[in-house]
């Protein structure tokens, strides 16, 4: 976070604490025990739970059908999340914990994976409140996330998978080869699979990487007792297991074991190290809680990202004119990045030109508005085939923003 904002941020923190009689309502150590406390008392939930990682606050609840008939968000269980949202935000604006950054997750327990994520900036909660934003600007600023989530779903695939492989369901006989080599020793109906450990990445909104460790028991077939010494009863074995929850009759995309055959000797793949080289895409985890403290360059880059589909929505000729397909941020080496992928409905020969000059205008916006300095450029992307791509240093974003670099010539470099 930039200097110039820290100090705002703290100033406006100062003179909140100095309107509550200098003590602060919810001290820093019951930030988390406060934010139960409220939403039991004040509202009768009493499910609700909260976890703290560095500087981000994380709230989830579990809601008993999120969703209606139609997978759109049930009317009683979005008025528990503005009860919970509500009652962190109480909290948020009275208290001496510096915090940053806030999640609320709600899922729903009946059906698996669905979700509902808010994440949001403290700074811009109590600026809205100080009235020094719009309320609209402020939604504008939220990050929301209405989704299956396919670490979840995968997950409750995956342990299915593994009882219907305990109880040598009919279902999995085409598949058993895969989890080598118990089926491939051991004697039909002698295999016992007990999953220790489960590891998973977003990969992307559809798909989901697993890294799962097990302990593995068997009777070995007549003149397979050889193979006890390397696989004794209880031995330890991984999994990868890519789960795609697009293909509803079947999401096991793919699974590797780390044993396999190869010519005349049994060989093993570092699993571990396979799953370690994988980006994770997703940020909340399988509890339901931010998987790591947020950073605001991270934030900035999803905002705009967001905000620039809001951008081509809400303005009537470009709506008219263009089509997001695709818009997608992130920050890496210090460069924030924005990848589109957006077509012309009216092809013109300065659609081009439109479109980057809006995506940059949009961003430059953004960035000024936050004081964000902690980068050194930025890069947008035509993802799309033979689409061209537009690199401004900060300075030069700055330029750009005040109507000093034209569009014309960054097209041209």
């Amino acid at each position: 976070m930039s200097t110039c904002l820290l100090r705002s941020l703290s100033i406006i923190l100062f003179l909140i604490s100095l309107s509550s009689c200098d003590k602060p309502t919810y001290s820093k150590e019951k930030v988390t025990q406060s934010i139960i406390k409220l939403c039991k008392d004040e509202y009768n939930l009493d499910n609700v739970q909260v976890k703290i990682i560095g500087s981000t606050l994380g709230v989830y609840i579990p809601l008993e059908g999120l969703v209606d008939s139609e997978l759109k968000l049930n009317r009683e269980s979005g008025e528990k999340i503005e009860d919970v949202a509500l009652s962190m935000h109480r909290v948020i604006m009275s208290t001496d914990r510096p915090l940053k950054f806030y999640t609320l997750t709600a899922r729903d327990t009946k059906t698996v994976g669905v979700e509902f994520i808010l994440t949001g900036f403290v700074y811009d909660v109590v600026r809205v409140r100080l009235l020094d934003i719009s309320r609209g600007e402020y939604h504008k600023r939220i990050l929301r996330d209405f989704k299956f989530n396919p670490m979840v779903a995968g997950e409750a695939k995956i342990k299915e998978l593994f009882k219907a492989l305990n109880e040598d369901s009919l279902l999995i006989q085409d598949i058993k080869p895969l989890f080598y080599p118990i089926y491939t020793i051991g004697k039909k109906g002698s295999q016992k699979l007990t999953v220790v450990d489960i590891s998973s990445k977003e990969m992307s909104d559809q798909e989901a990487l697993f890294y799962i460790k097990t302990k593995e028991y068997y009777e070995p077939q007549p003149g397979y007792e050889v193979y006890r010494a390397i696989f004794p009863a209880g031995f330890d074995n991984e999994y990868l297991i890519l789960i795609n929850i697009a293909m509803f009759q079947n999401p096991i995309k793919e699974i590797v074991p780390k044993y396999f055959y190869s010519g005349a000797e049994i060989r093993q793949r570092d699993l571990k190290e396979t799953f370690d080289s994988y980006k994770d895409m997703g940020y909340i985890g399988i509890d339901g809680f931010p998987e790591k403290d947020l950073e605001v360059g991270w934030f900035i880059s999803e905002q705009i990202a967001r905000r620039i589909k809001i951008l081509f929505q809400e303005d009537n000729a470009l709506k008219e004119n263009f089509t997001v397909n695709t818009s997608e941020g992130s920050i890496n080496n210090g460069i924030l990045q924005f990848e589109f992928s957006i077509t012309s409905n009216k092809p013109s020969e300065k659609d081009k030109e439109i479109i980057f000059s809006e995506i940059l205008k949009h961003a430059g916006k953004v960035i000024h508005r936050y004081s964000f300095k902690d980068f050194e450029g930025i890069e947008v992307v035509d993802s799309r085939p033979k689409g061209e791509k537009v690199y401004l240093s900060k300075d030069d974003l700055e330029r750009f923003r005040r109507g000093r670099v034209k569009i014309q010539d960054l097209m041209t470099q």
